[in-house]
Order: structure tokens, then C-alpha cells, then sequence
């Protein structure tokens, strides 16, 4: 429930504003921020937890036991004023505790209960973090953008992915969780197929999904325009499925809520959008 509050409060005020170009601020000024975590001081799960809100969140998974962070800090504004308030009311918090490390972007858009972004012509400047961090593969993942896009690589642990405006990329990844925006595309290819629960959503885009031969699951799939396609062998579940072959694919049309097995069943994966075509893939 407080994820889906995250998504709601963040939306209705980003969507109405008008924004300028970037090319259209006075002034603009660039810094890089590097930072490093040691993952191996505690007991538990290494986690890395980025709560981000204008600026691409990308993770890598490495060797090591060290969270490598490069940031890009872009600051754009209307005056030097504008600029010198940038610089003292928006900042990136970087901290640690025991194995988990934490990026938040802090500043007056925040509020008790999520994000509530005026617009740039209420604050007079933009300002930008472009996060890029190399992690531990074996890294639990807590990603979170509104503008900017989330991509993962190579990671083996579990994942909650949270995006509004844009999309989600994840490539060469295992575990299991939740990856959900509310307008972009996903676009997930696993090195090994879950062998747990997994949602993925979108409001407004395609899911495309890219699993290892030999796939076993209960598939649920839910939404209003678009088809579902296929590469699997797919079996009607209690729901009623009805579909024929097109193109070497599985299509499936019908109501709104579709639900199947692939092979001999095993995790649930669910699938759900409102705008857009859901594909199954086999590598």
C-alpha cells in the first residue's frame, strides 16, 4: 500500500507542470560525486536502498564486497540566487548501516509522505543526480526514480524496482521480486529463471520478458489493450483461456484477466499493464 501512495502522490504534480528545456536555464553547473561502501561489515544481507527523484538510477553487479557510487550532480537555474538555493536545500545523503547502503535525494520536495514536486517554475532550478553504482552480485536491490529510468546488470538477489516516468531495464539477472512503473516500458532478460513470485507492471508500456528455456511457472496476466504472446507451451488455469497460433506464438485475447501454466508450474509470475503488449520470450 505505501508503495502504490509513493507512486500516487509523486504523479498528479509531476504530470501537470510544464518544465523548462534544459537548454533554456541561465545557468548550469555540473559536479561528480564518488563514493564508496563496504558491504562486509555486518552479519546480514548486503542491500543497496536508492531513493532517487530527478536522474537515472543504473546498477551493476561486480565481485568484491564493495559498493563503487559514481554520481553526476547537474544543477540547473533561473538565477544565481535560484543556483545558491539549489545548493543548500538539495542534497544527495549517502550513509551505511551495518551492510546496507543507503542514496537518498533529499530536499523541500519531500514530504512527510512521499514526493510533492511543485515545478521547476516554483523553485527556480532543476537539479539532476545521474546515479551509477557497482554492487556486490549477491546485492539485495531497493531502486526507486520518478524521471530518469532504472537499469540493472548482472545482479543474483532479490529486487523491488520502483519507476514513474520512464523505463526499466534488467539484463543478466536471477532472484526474485517486484518491477513496476507507472508510464515506460519493461524490459527484463534473466540468466536464470525465478524460482519464486515476481510481478511486473506497467500503466502506460510494453513488458517484455526474456526467460531460459524450459520455463516453469503459473502465469497471470492482466490488462485492458494489448495482447499476450508467448514462446511457451502455455496450459489453461481454472480462468478460461481461450487463443490460436500466430507467427509461431501463442496469442492470447479474451477478457481482461488471463491465467496459465507454462510447463509443470512452479512460482507465480504476474503480469499486468493497461496500455501495452505483454511477450514472453525464450533465449
Amino acid at each position: 500500500m505505501r508503495r502504490l501512495a509513493w507512486i500516487l502522490l509523486a504523479a498528479a504534480p509531476l504530470v501537470a507542470q510544464r518544465h523548462y528545456n534544459d537548454r533554456d536555464w541561465n545557468l548550469d553547473e555540473r559536479d561528480t560525486i564518488r563514493h564508496t561502501f563496504d558491504l562486509s561489515r555486518g552479519s546480514g544481507a548486503k542491500k543497496l536502498l536508492v531513493d532517487n527523484v530527478r536522474g537515472f538510477v543504473h546498477v551493476t553487479g561486480s565481485s568484491g564486497s564493495e559498493a563503487r557510487v559514481v554520481v553526476e550532480k547537474h544543477i540547473f537555474a533561473a538565477s544565481q540566487e535560484a543556483m545558491a538555493e539549489a545548493k543548500r536545500d538539495v542534497k544527495l545523503d549517502l550513509s551505511q548501516q551495518g551492510n546496507l547502503a543507503r542514496i537518498y535525494a533529499d530536499g523541500p520536495f519531500r514530504t512527510r509522505d512521499g514526493v510533492n514536486y511543485r515545478g521547476d517554475d516554483s523553485y527556480g532550478y532543476r537539479v539532476v543526480f545521474d546515479i551509477d553504482v557497482q554492487v556486490p552480485r549477491d546485492t539485495e536491490l531497493a531502486l526507486k526514480t520518478i524521471n530518469g529510468g532504472i537499469q540493472v546488470k548482472d545482479t543474483a538477489a532479490d529486487y523491488e524496482i520502483n519507476e514513474l516516468n520512464g523505463g526499466i531495464a534488467m539484463e543478466g539477472i536471477s532472484g526474485a521480486g517486484s518491477i513496476r512503473t507507472l508510464n515506460g516500458k519493461v524490459s527484463v532478460t534473466y540468466a536464470r529463471n525465478p524460482d519464486r513470485p515476481v510481478s511486473f507492471k506497467t500503466l502506460n508500456g510494453s513488458i517484455d520478458v526474456w526467460f531460459q528455456p524450459g520455463l516453469n511457472a503459473d502465469l497471470s496476466f492482466d490488462r485492458l489493450n494489448g495482447a499476450v504472446y508467448t514462446d511457451f507451451e502455455v496450459t489453461a488455469r481454472p480462468i478460461t483461456v481461450s487463443g490460436n497460433l500466430s507467427g509461431g506464438k501463442l496469442i492470447y485475447r479474451g477478457g481482461r484477466t488471463i491465467a496459465g501454466r507454462a510447463g509443470s508450474g512452479g512460482p507465480e509470475l504476474k503480469f499486468q499493464t493497461l496500455n501495452g503488449t505483454i511477450r514472453l520470450h525464450s533465449k
